[in-house]
C-alpha cells in the first residue's frame, strides 16, 4: 500500500460506529433499563424458588437413606431367616430353594418393593412378584358406548405437567447422574457372592429411580445365595411432590408478571412520561405546560411531576423576567443617554457662561444618574446569586429593628428625617425568624431610604416590628404625601420612577421596591404598601409592610 493509500485509510479508523440504539426518553418502554431491572428483580427470586423446589435435593437423599435403611433392616432379616431355615440340615449346607419360599412367603414385603433371591450360579429362584399364587377376580366396568370429552382444561394441564416432566427429567445433569447411577444387577449379585453387600440408589433401563439392597445368604461362612431388595417407589413420591409444587411455581410466576407489570405501569411509565414532555419542553419555549400533572397518585412520582412542574414555571418565569428586564435597562439607559447626546450637542453652539452651566450641569445629573442606574442593576441581577450563596439564620427580630434604626440616627445629618425605632417586643419572650442577613437587612434599607425620600426635611420615618401568630410583620411609615391608589402595587415594578411634584427628577432607579419584593418572595413572605390617613380620611403619609414566616416557636413561649 502506497503512503498515500495510509493516509486516505487510516483517519476511518480514529472514528467508531455510532450506535443506533435508541437513548433518553425516546427508547421503547420494553427496553428500559428499569423496566428490565423490575422484571429482573421479581424474576431472581422466581428462580431461587423454582431452583429451590425442582431441586428438592435433601428432600430425595433423605428419602432414600430412609428407604436404604429399611430395606437393609428387611434384607437382614431375610437373609438371617433363609441361613438359619432354608440351608438344610447337617454338614454339607445347601440352598432350599422350597423352604426360602416359604421364609419369603410370610415376610410381609410393602407395596412397591420387590424380593428376589439367587443361588450361588446366580440364577433366580425366588421372586416375590410371582410367588404369590393368588387369582383376583374383579367385575369389569360396562362398556361406555359414548366416552365423554374430556375438558379442555385438563388437557391443557396434563400436557404442561407432561411437558416440564420431559424437561426436567432430560437436565443435562439429571442424565449425567442417572448415568452414574445405572444398575447392573449381575455385578451386584456377583458383588453378594463373594460375601460383599451392596446398597444405594440405582436407575433401572427405564431411567426410574429405584433403591437397592444385595446382602449375601450365608451359613456360617458359606455363601449359598444372594438376596436382593428393592423400592421403586422414591421416584414417584418425590414426582408427586413435584407435581404438588408446580401449580405453586405457576402462581409464583404469575404473580411476578403481575407484579412486574404494575410496577412498570406505575413508575417506569410515568417516569418515562415525565422524560419526554422534560424532552418536549426544552425543544418548544410553547409546550411549558407539557409536563403532566400526576399529583393524584399521591406519591414520590406525584411529588416528582409537581415539582418538575413549577421548576419548569419558574425557569420560564426566570427567563421571561430576564427578557423583560433587559428590555427595560435598555429603555432605561437611553434616557440619559439621549439627555446626554442632547446636552453636548448644545453645549458646543452655547454662547454665554450660563447656558454652558446649565448644560455641564444637566450633564452632570445624567451621568449621575447613569451611574446610579447601573449600580441598581447590578444590585438587581446579583439577588438570586447572593440568596444561592447565603445561609439562612437565625435573627433576632427585635434586634434587627434596633440595628437598623441605629445605622440611621448615627449617620443622620440636619436635613434628614428622623428614623424612629417603634418596636416594643419584650426581652423575655424574644421573637424570632429564619432569613438571609445580608438581603433581609437590604429590604429594610430599600424601604427606609425610600422612605427618607419623600418625608420633610423635619417629618419622621418610624419602623416597627412585631408577631401576628405564626407572622411576624414589619412595617415602615413616612409622612410623605403618599401613594396614588392606582400605583400601590405598581411601585414594585422595575424602573417605577413617578414622583410627586416639586421631587428631584432621576434621583431614583426605580429597582429598589422591585428588589425589596424579589427578596421577600424569597423569604415566603408578602410585601405590599398602602397609605395612613388620618381622622378626616386624609393622606398623612405611606405605609410599606412586610410579612415573613416567624420561626417555630418554644414550648414555654
Amino acid at each position: 500500500m502506497s503512503e498515500l493509500e495510509e493516509k486516505t485509510v487510516r483517519p476511518r479508523r480514529l472514528f467508531k460506529k455510532r450506535s443506533n440504539r435508541r437513548r433518553g426518553p425516546r427508547r421503547s418502554l420494553w427496553t428500559s433499563r428499569l423496566t428490565r431491572n423490575i422484571f429482573l428483580s421479581n424474576l431472581i427470586g422466581l428462580i431461587i424458588l423454582v431452583s429451590g423446589t425442582l431441586a428438592m435435593n435433601r428432600f430425595e437423599a433423605g428419602l432414600i437413606n430412609a428407604k436404604v435403611d429399611n430395606i437393609r433392616s428387611l434384607a437382614s432379616t431375610i437373609t438371617t431367616v433363609i441361613g438359619e431355615q432354608a440351608t438344610g440340615y447337617g454338614g454339607t449346607a445347601q440352598l432350599d430353594i422350597e423352604g426360602a419360599r416359604q421364609v419369603l412367603r410370610g415376610v410381609n414385603v410393602p407395596d412397591g418393593w420387590r424380593v428376589r433371591l439367587h443361588d450361588k450360579a446366580g440364577e433366580l429362584v425366588v421372586d416375590t412378584e410371582v410367588l404369590s399364587g393368588k387369582i383376583i377376580t374383579e367385575t369389569l366396568d360396562p362398556i361406555l358406548e359414548d366416552i365423554p370429552e374430556r375438558p379442555r382444561q385438563d388437557i391443557w394441564r396434563e400436557n404442561i405437567r407432561n411437558w416440564a416432566d420431559d424437561k426436567l427429567h432430560n437436565l443435562p445433569w439429571r442424565r449425567a447422574q442417572r448415568d452414574n447411577l445405572r444398575r447392573d444387577l449381575k455385578s451386584e449379585i456377583r458383588s453378594g457372592l463373594e460375601g460383599d453387600s451392596s446398597y444405594g440408589p440405582r436407575y433401572d433401563s427405564d431411567d426410574n429411580l429405584i433403591v437397592t439392597v444385595s446382602q449375601p445368604v450365608q451359613r456360617v461362612q458359606e455363601v449359598l445365595g444372594v438376596v436382593t431388595v428393592e423400592s421403586n417407589d422414591v421416584g414417584s413420591i418425590v414426582n408427586d411432590a413435584r407435581k404438588a409444587i408446580i401449580p405453586m411455581i405457576i402462581l409464583a410466576f404469575i404473580a411476578m408478571c403481575l407484579s412486574s407489570t404494575a410496577l412498570t405501569l406505575f413508575i417506569s411509565l410515568p417516569m418515562r412520561r415525565l422524560a419526554r414532555a422534560a424532552e418536549i419542553v426544552t425543544r418548544s419555549a410553547k409546550k411549558r405546560d407539557a409536563i403532566p400533572d400526576l399529583s393524584g397518585r399521591r406519591d414520590e412520582i406525584g411529588d416528582l411531576s409537581l415539582v418538575l412542574r413549577d421548576m419548569t414555571q419558574g425557569l420560564y418565569s426566570r427567563i421571561d423576567d430576564i427578557a423583560n428586564f433587559a428590555a427595560d435597562v435598555a429603555h432605561e439607559i437611553k434616557n440619559p443617554l439621549t439627555s446626554l447626546r442632547s446636552a453636548s450637542d448644545t453645549l458646543r453652539v452655547a454662547k454665554t457662561p450660563e447656558q454652558r452651566e446649565k448644560l455641564i450641569h444637566i450633564i452632570q445629573q445624567d451621568v449621575s444618574r447613569m451611574d446610579r442606574l447601573i449600580s441598581d442593576i447590578s444590585k438587581a441581577s446579583k439577588v438570586d446569586a447572593n440568596l444561592a450563596h447565603e445561609t439562612a439564620k437565625t435573627l433576632d427580630v427585635a434586634e434587627i429593628s434596633e440595628n437598623i434604626v441605629e445605622f440611621y440616627q448615627q449617620t443622620r445629618s440636619k436635613e434628614v428625617p428622623n428614623v424612629i425605632n417603634a418596636t416594643e417586643i419584650s426581652s423575655e419572650t424574644p421573637v424570632y425568624i429564619r432569613a438571609y442577613e445580608t438581603p433581609f437587612a437590604q429590604v429594610l434599607r430599600n424601604l427606609i431610604d425610600n422612605a427618607l425620600t419623600f418625608s420633610p426635611e423635619k417629618g419622621k420615618v418610624t419602623v416597627t416590628a412585631n408577631k401576628a401568630g405564626s407572622r411576624v410583620i414589619f412595617t415602615v411609615d413616612d409622612e410623605g404625601p403618599g401613594i396614588p391608589p392606582d400605583n400601590l402595587e405598581a411601585v414594585f415594578e422595575r424602573f417605577y420612577t413617578e414622583r410627586p411634584k416639586g421631587a428631584s427628577f432621576g434621583s431614583h432607579s426605580g429597582l429598589g421596591l422591585a428588589i425589596c419584593r424579589q427578596i421577600i418572595t424569597a423569604h415566603r413572605g408578602t410585601i405590599h404598601a398602602e397609605n395612613r390617613v388620618d381622622e378626616t380620611g386624609g393622606v398623612i403619609g405611606a405605609r410599606f409592610t412586610v410579612d415573613v414566616p416567624r420561626q417555630r416557636p418554644s414550648k414555654s413561649d
